[in-house]
């Protein structure tokens, strides 16, 4: 019996890798999907904005042409990780470094080979908390990287646009790991959190706080 031809048809699901689409505007990463997204809800919100040009969608292997993730120490224990270029928003999370495993403390949208080497030397994530929806960035991919466990207030579960079994919501407190504190305390998003880290400023305490507590003029 002769062989049987091959089929003129191709399975998507398994030839090609789906891209997780990350929005442009506001850094955030959406589900793998063959199309782009037609809308972000986020930058549709009040609180942020659509670019003049529109929509627009990149990938993390695109982003990764020209950018690139850098790492640099803020105090003992806390390393600040950015892009540069900026890009998005111009995101900066901040990996909090203790004894019972690492915090990143909100997140970007690049995940490299370098940084992934640089944070695997530093010990890895633990757990990742972020501030409010607009630094959720590429948590997924993150969290996938290092096997961390994703905190998300209960209060802003339907600005997840990545959903991953490593998330767990909570309601109004979390204790990422030992000794650290996470708390919504709402505003800027009624899950709008900050990050007490008891350790930092040389034994002083250092509270954490993204955009969920802001200086700003008053005139």
């Amino acid at each position: 019996m002769s062989p049987k031809p091959p089929s003129p048809f191709v399975d998507l699901k398994e030839s090609v890798a789906m891209p997780a689409w990350i929005c442009v505007t506001c850094g955030v990463q959406y589900p793998d999907t063959g199309r782009p997204p037609a809308h972000c809800p986020i930058c549709e919100d009040e609180r942020q904005y659509v670019g003049w040009d529109g929509q627009q969608w990149t990938t993390m292997s695109d982003l990764a042409r020209d950018h690139a993730v850098v790492l640099r120490e803020e105090e003992a224990d806390l390393v600040g990780v950015g892009v540069e270029p900026a890009f998005a928003i111009g995101q900066r999370a901040l990996l909090v470094c203790t004894p019972h495993g690492n915090v990143l403390w909100d997140c970007v949208s690049l995940l490299d080979d370098d940084a992934r080497a640089q944070v695997d030397d530093l010990g890895g994530i633990e757990a990742i908390c972020m501030s409010h929806p607009h630094f959720y960035a590429a948590n997924i991919e993150f969290a996938d990287a290092f096997d961390a466990r994703v905190f998300i207030p209960r209060a802003d579960e339907k600005w997840i646009q990545r959903s991953s079994p490593l998330i767990e919501l909570f309601d109004d407190a979390a204790e990422p790991v030992p000794g650290v504190s996470l708390a919504r305390i709402g505003g800027h998003f009624d899950g709008a959190a900050v990050l007490h880290w008891p350790a930092g400023a040389d034994g002083g305490g250092a509270l954490l706080t993204g955009d969920t507590i802001t200086v700003v003029q008053d005139r």
